[in-house]
């Protein structure tokens, strides 16, 4: 089993004593060593040059109270902008995009660690960049890690000299506030979708979609049946192969139960022959694919189909099929909340075996 490294992580700014005043707060929660990763501007950068070597303020702390902190030059990461040039600052709404989309993707990294337990500072910086650390910091943190903020008294905080309390020294008595600083962890709550690469504005978006979902407000869902794309409320759900399009759609206009419908039984799979080849035709299914369903092909391909399937009689060998087909679709949605109000859903009635269906509001659908 591998052991646990600590990360502190700060998206410091011109005041490289916050580091080291972070450490000392950390230290009264038993954290006493571990990596500095610092995340700031081309200005910032050389201000926390300071931290750095034997003779740097960082070992100092390591020697005063017998730690085993380490910073490395490479860890003090500079903020660049999609020319890939450094940032002086943040100046402007792009920069900041920028910013926050470094800042979400380094805590979800970590936070994707089992062997990193991370602690996350919002002391110093720009005020937007503690926001945005926050924010990731709530999608992504688990129970063991923390966010903190650290304030010193007027009097230490103009001194530029001081960068932790020194030990038997009276006056640095109590001149250090560390907080915890208390926030929503969502982790658990928020779908597969949330956790993968993407921008800090439309994770925010989806995050949004995802709550009015799950609270059942009303939201627009869009079915593109030319690129199998499915949206809610404009976002970019999920893009659904062919088969599993042409199923999903069969669902929605005839298997829909907010819409007073009845459920799709498997025992009824002939029944709808035609209905599903329909639908599979307005998704425009390239019939030479592999792994369709016999239901998707013409009846001159159907009869040879079921021939090399062999076996079980053809009205088992097509309930099959069609099990299989759904299994596949759940696997598109797979990524979707589980709770999705436009997800498809399985129950098994004992009288007439397995049944489909969704439950979307027919003012709800949009289709191309």
């Amino acid at each position: 089993m591998s052991s646990i490294k600590h990360i502190l992580f700060s998206v410091a700014g011109m005041s490289p004593a916050i580091i080291t005043e972070t450490l000392f707060g950390l230290r009264s929660q038993g954290v006493v060593g571990g990596e500095i990763h610092l995340l700031t501007t081309s200005f910032g950068k050389k201000k926390m040059q300071v931290l750095l070597g034997d003779a740097g303020q960082v070992a100092a702390f390591n020697r005063m109270y017998n730690s085993s902190w380490v910073i490395r030059e490479d860890w003090i990461e500079t903020l660049v902008d999609n020319r890939q040039q450094p940032l002086q600052d943040l100046r402007s709404s792009v920069d900041n995009e920028t910013a926050a989309n470094a800042i979400v993707e380094r805590v979800r990294f970590w936070t994707g660690q089992d062997d990193v337990v991370l602690h996350a500072s919002v002391a110093g910086g720009r005020k937007t960049m503690g926001i945005y650390l926050t924010q990731a910091m709530s999608w992504f943190a688990r129970p063991d890690d923390d966010l903190s903020h650290v304030l010193v008294v007027e009097e230490f905080e103009s001194n530029k000299d001081f960068y932790f309390p020194l030990v038997n020294e009276s006056s640095h008595v109590g001149v250090v506030d560390f907080a915890q600083v208390p926030f929503v962890r969502m982790r658990n709550l928020l779908p597969e979708v949330l956790m993968k690469e993407q921008s800090f504005s439309q994770r925010v978006k989806l995050s949004e979609v995802y709550l009015r979902d799950i609270s059942n407000q009303d939201g627009s869902l869009y079915f593109d049946l030319e690129e199998c794309l499915l949206f809610l409320d404009g976002f970019k759900l999920v893009k659904l192969q062919p088969l599993n399009a042409g199923l999903y759609l069969f669902l929605l206009e005839n298997a829909n139960v907010a819409q007073g419908q009845e459920p799709f039984y498997f025992a009824d799979v002939f029944d709808y022959r035609e209905i599903l080849n329909e639908s599979f035709n307005r998704v425009h299914l390239n019939v030479s694919q592999k792994g369709l369903s016999g239901l998707a092909l013409s009846d001159e391909l159907r009869p040879q189909y079921w021939r090399n399937l062999g076996g079980d009689s053809e009205s088992e060998l097509r309930k099959k099929d069609l099990e299989g087909a759904f299994g596949k679709l759940n696997q598109d949605f797979k990524p979707v909340w589980k709770n999705a109000s436009f997800r498809v859903f399985n129950k098994t009635s004992r009288s007439r075996g397995p049944c489909r269906w969704v439950e979307v509001k027919h003012y709800k659908i949009e289709r191309k």
